[in-house]
């Protein structure tokens, strides 16, 4: 049900007045409830009924309302949605995430069933894959800590070409979980660590997936040193304060 149509639900009493229209002109004298009709995003009447079905009637009626006509797209919005899926395939040839996650919002501008559509939904499923497997990447250098600056420069990949998208969120989370990593780094190596530094900065991340790169791990090789840590700090808008880590 919830792939063919979007329910709305009226009150058969004191239905709205377009609601009220529809059922005058497509089941006039009806009386048994509930009413039902399928109809388009712009009113066609694609099928409906009134009184009660079994589940294999109704069956019957979302399979006749599924084969509409009215639900296919038109050769004018197939042609347009043809060039907009073309630029998208290369735009994620490329990797070029923005421009397919653009061209998908444009897609949605437009209405109907067609190869079309299902080409551009593939290509935003492949958009969200690469950055969820870029994200579990970075999750797992930095939990082995074997370059953390390495894990920062994927996140900033991610949240560059993923940008207003929560995958762009999520990276942006782990940017400022390894920053304060790369802090707790620092402190240890001078010996000056206490009892429950990773604890309490893993508490920050409760929420996220980060929490996890708080655990103890070997000692970690390299970092991107203070000056790369810096240039990255400048592209966030807001920095997130430090936790009490000094000795």
């Amino acid at each position: 049900m919830a792939e063919l149509a979007i329910g709305l639900a009226a009150d058969c009493d004191n239905p709205e007045p377009a609601v009220a229209k529809i059922f005058r002109a497509k089941l006039p004298g009806a009386t048994g409830l509930p009413f039902v009709a399928f109809i388009t995003h712009d009113t066609k009447w694609v099928d409906g009924y009134s009184g009660f079905k079994n589940t294999g009637d109704f069956q019957k009626v979302m399979e006749k309302a599924d084969k509409s006509p009215y639900l296919q797209a038109s050769k004018a919005t197939r042609k347009k949605l043809a060039g907009i899926v073309a630029r998208a395939e290369k735009a994620a040839g490329r990797g070029d995430w923005k421009s397919v996650m653009k061209a998908a919002k444009d897609t949605a501008k437009t209405s109907g069933r067609c190869p079309e559509r299902k080409q551009m939904r593939a290509l935003v499923a492949k958009a969200h894959g690469w950055a969820e497997a870029e994200i579990k990447r970075a999750l797992k250098l930095a939990r082995s800590a074997d370059d953390l600056a390495q894990a920062r420069k994927v996140l900033m990949d991610v949240r560059k070409r993923m940008a207003r998208l929560p995958e762009a969120d999520d990276a942006a989370e782990g940017l400022k979980a390894l920053r304060q990593l790369t802090r707790i780094h620092k402190i240890e190596a001078a010996g000056k660590g206490k009892d429950g530094l990773r604890e309490k900065a893993a508490a920050k991340f409760k929420e996220s997936r980060w929490a996890a790169i708080f655990s103890k791990q070997a000692p970690a090789i390299g970092g991107g040193g203070d000056e790369e840590e810096a240039e990255e700090e400048q592209e966030e808008e807001s920095e997130e304060s430090s936790i009490e880590i000094g000795g």
